[in-house]
């Protein structure tokens, strides 16, 4: 374990001295709080107090496997960028540049994570050991976390040793890598398709959990308030390991550009969402006063709710619409920089002329970033700049890190054909594997919205139930010394808050069932808003008719 921290770059006195200690003494202290001022706490947070107990818990949890998260964590981000890094290197490596000045590039880029320190590491080796870089190699590999970092050292290695020219390596390891890495990205969705179904069974025990404990109060004359607190506890908490588990299953591979600068596109989104924001304050003030303050109108909670979200529909449109558009701009994006890269090899390298003519090409939602570059670089202000702002304004990630790997090559003095095809070949490997991705998220979307139906319905068929026992139990003239035992019922106070409840567990499934699905399809938070507003309404309107449906047949009239 402490070898593996070492390697890390975490050493074990300052682990005990900044992790285990601090966070094992904060157990402790709070352990013996709570337990000091159990009797108190339970009287203020009721059930939720029982949570404060996990608090120490957690902590020593967090102690024992931080060496194992840190392990882990490093070994994703490895894992996450190797199909970056193999490009990046293909890339470098059809200029002459020096092998170590190639290890010292792609150490200093920062987005490459843990890859960049592992780099760093060879580097260091070469340049301040004086070891060869097959020697670096094998050193690192028997110390990286990754499996497929690890291999790749290791052939790399060998190949050199053997006298192998570097260039046809590592233009043979392009297949090699993404294979492997293409591998990794299946498996991972292939883990999501299994949870998918674990997902549903858990969410349906869950209702039917649910919608007994709703009706435990009449039968037993057990609390109605804990019920409350059991059920939505439970609840929160399972959705929230949904999200977690996912969030760490999910491939890290984002759709939206992650160079931290803003576009006009992003600009446009977060007016609209501001705007949706004031729109949903307006409404929710206009239905309270309307409902509640001078009764004009008589809208059921859940209605009320879903009414005032629905403006939330804009930026969410907008934002899947943008994101429509980036994906389109990755599928041409292989043929425009193969187009560029073969046209510039014929001209003898000459990227603006070449540019010019693919002005006139049809490249679908990327033709206008093409064109628009075309005319930064033919004022010869900056060319860097120049491509990094297409780079960015396109809004793709994949574009922005293959389109800087492609300048910086070719300002290396590499053949922009040779550079186009590796960059293009592993682009297209990406899109496919992406098309996989999108096909798992879309499946989860029907999922989550007939589980939600599914909630709905048991949940507010319980409470219709309850509803009814509580009004006839209370039309029954008996004395409580006869019957106290067997009927119970609740003030109707209490039933207000249940119906509230029960939409409070719908509502907290609609938002983390639409962040859920962001997470799997690599997309921003801002486009679930549309899977919010409409679960959302969803589930107000699944609760209203089977609650309706459960009155009627019952025949009870309130």
């Amino acid at each position: 374990m402490f070898e593996s921290l070492r390697h890390c770059g975490v050493k074990p006195e300052r682990y005990f001295k900044f992790v285990f200690a601090p966070l094992t003494g904060a157990a402790l202290i709070i352990l013996l709080l709570v337990m000091l001022l159990s009797t108190q706490l339970f009287k203020l947070l009721g059930l939720f107090a029982i949570l404060l107990y996990f608090i120490p818990v957690m902590l020593l949890l967090i102690t024992v496997l931080y060496p194992k998260i840190v392990v882990g964590r490093m070994r994703n981000q490895i894992d996450n960028n190797i199909h970056f890094y193999i490009t990046h290197m293909g890339a470098l490596s059809t200029s002459d540049i020096d092998r170590k000045e190639m290890m010292k590039i792609i150490a200093n880029r920062k987005e490459y994570k843990a890859l960049a320190e592992e780099t760093r590491k060879i580097y260091l080796l070469m340049e301040k050991w004086n070891r060869n870089l097959s020697q670096a190699c094998r050193f690192v590999a028997r110390r990286t976390p990754s499996k497929i970092f690890s291999e790749f050292l290791d052939r790399m290695a060998h190949e050199l040793d053997s006298g192998e020219d570097f260039k046809d390596f590592i233009k043979r390891e392009q297949k090699t890598v993404m294979n492997a890495f293409a591998t990794n990205y299946q498996g991972k969705l292939y883990s999501i398709d299994i949870f998918k179904e674990v997902y549903t069974s858990i969410i349906i025990s869950l209702s039917f959990f649910a919608a007994f404990a709703i009706i435990m109060p009449f039968l037993t004359g057990i609390s109605i308030t804990f019920m409350f607190n059991i059920i939505m506890i439970i609840f929160i908490i399972v959705e929230l390991g949904v999200l977690v588990y996912l969030k760490s299953v999910a491939p890290d591979d984002p759709v939206w550009q992650t160079s931290g600068e803003m576009t006009e596109v992003d600009w446009k989104l977060y007016k609209y969402f501001y705007v949706s924001m004031i729109a949903c304050l307006v409404i929710f003030a206009v239905l309270l006063f309307a409902n509640y303050v001078y009764k004009i109108v008589s809208i059921p909670v859940p209605f009320v709710v879903a009414l005032t979200v629905t403006p939330l529909l804009i930026p969410g449109y907008m934002s899947r619409k943008e994101e429509a558009v980036i994906r389109d701009k990755d599928k041409n994006a292989p043929s425009f920089i193969m187009s560029l890269g073969a046209s510039a090899s014929a001209r003898g390298g000459d990227v603006l002329e070449s540019l010019k003519f693919l002005t006139a090409h049809d490249f679908g939602s990327l033709t206008k970033d093409v064109r628009n570059l075309y005319k930064r670089l033919k004022t010869r202000i900056n060319k860097r700049r120049a491509w990094e702002k297409f780079s960015i304004e396109t809004g793709s990630n994949l574009i922005y890190r293959f389109t800087d790997m492609f300048v910086e090559a070719i300002g290396l003095g590499s053949d922009p054909k040779d550079v186009a095809e590796i960059i293009a070949d592993n682009f297209t490997v990406l899109n496919n594997l992406r098309a996989r991705r999108a096909q798992t998220a879309s499946s989860f979307v029907g999922i989550a919205y007939g589980v939600i139906i599914g909630i709905a319905f048991s949940l507010y068929i319980s409470f219709g139930v309850v509803q009814s026992m509580n009004t006839l139990y209370s039309k029954l003239h008996i004395p409580n010394s006869f019957v106290g035992g067997i009927l119970h019922t609740v003030p109707a106070s209490n039933l207000a808050v249940l119906n509230a409840v029960v939409f409070f567990i719908l509502l907290v499934h609609a938002i983390i069932s639409s962040m859920a699905i962001k997470v799997m399809d690599g997309g921003r938070f801002m486009s679930s808003l549309v899977h919010l507003v409409g679960m959302t309404w969803v589930a107000a309107i699944a609760g209203y008719v089977s609650h309706t449906v459960m009155l009627n047949m019952l025949g009870i009239n309130f």
